[in-house]
């Protein structure tokens, strides 16, 4: 019965019998047959990748010999047919917007499919910078100059890019500058070396007479006031502005928010308080030259009688 049980096949552990008292493990058999077969096939890669290795070699030397670059300098010009030329002759009707030197006469000229564009005003570019461009050449003028797309600033032809936030002159008036280039949306106060401006869409506004706050940083922490007359910045002016916001005391074309006291404009003088005219006082107010009676806000030259304690004469206390 114990030899039975051992002769029974067992297929947990492959273990099968040949002969009743002897066993026979195939499993390992198996294996020891697939390490072979794998060692031989690694030693053939092995010999095939020594065989090829001198092939691959070669082949990335000449690809790197290969990717050696070569450089040309081109020409680009105008032609004696004001034709857009490279290389010497050759003719491309692709070529556009662009401004080339003409060489035979010195000329720059504003190419457009191929050819010089003769009927052209505008601020055309090359690698050099921005030009004006006239009737299809360049320009040399200098000042603020109108081309087909803005009003621009020259110098020697050449746009001066450099000129921003700033205020220059054409025949035409004063304009606004912003890189350059007349910026006919702005409304603001601008400077140069003359002084300080107000612009109206661009242009000096000569109407403008008023109180205008800073944004340009003339007072200090740009908190400040200006006041402009006939609109430009007037920093000798000692009177009383209006604006939107009230009537202000102005001291050094600067408004004088600490002023508090009786002050004189052209149309009289009136009673301020923290530097703004206060229309809804009435009393008597004192200054240099006397006690005189306020009547909302305005001292009252023709009045004459007793008020305040006073007795007035011509709104002056006697």
């Amino acid at each position: 019965m114990h030899s039975k049980r051992r002769i029974k096949r067992d297929k947990k552990n492959c273990v099968q019998p040949e002969a009743y008292g002897r066993i026979v493990k195939v499993r390992w058999g198996y294996l020891i047959l697939l390490g072979i077969l794998f060692s031989l096939e690694v030693a053939a890669f092995s010999a095939n990748a020594q065989e090829l290795q001198p092939e691959r070699m070669q082949a990335i030397k000449k690809a790197d010999n290969q990717a050696s670059v070569n450089w040309k300098l081109v020409s680009q010009e105008i032609n004696e047919k004001n034709e857009y030329v490279y290389d010497g002759d050759k003719t491309d009707d692709t070529m556009s917007d662009r401004v080339l030197p003409k060489i035979s006469d010195g000329s720059w000229g504003y190419v457009m499919n191929g050819k010089v564009q003769e009927t052209a005003s505008v601020n055309a570019a090359n690698l050099a910078g921005w030009w004006h461009v006239k009737n299809g050449w360049v320009d040399w003028s200098d000042g603020i100059l109108e081309t087909a797309d803005g009003w621009h600033k020259y110098v020697g032809g050449k746009q001066e890019v450099t000129a921003n936030e700033t205020v220059e002159s054409n025949p035409g008036g004063w304009f606004f500058l912003k890189d350059g280039t007349v910026d006919f949306f702005y409304t603001g106060l601008a400077q140069n070396e003359n002084g300080i401006f107000w612009m109206k869409a661009g242009g000096f506004d000569t109407e403008m007479t008023g109180v205008v706050p800073d944004t340009i940083g003339v007072t200090k922490d740009g908190s400040g006031w200006l006041y402009l007359h006939g609109g430009i910045f007037d920093a000798n002016a000692d009177t009383i502005a209006a604006n939107e916001a009230g009537w202000w005391k102005i001291r050094n074309g600067l408004v004088d928010f600490s002023y508090t006291g009786l002050a004189y404009n052209e149309t009289g003088w009136y009673y301020l308080q923290n530097g703004l005219v206060d229309f809804g006082y009435c009393g008597a107010v004192q200054n240099e030259f006397g006690i005189w009676y306020v009547e909302n806000g305005r001292v009252d030259m023709a009045y004459d009688g007793r008020a305040y304690g006073y007795y007035f004469s011509g709104g002056k206390a006697q």
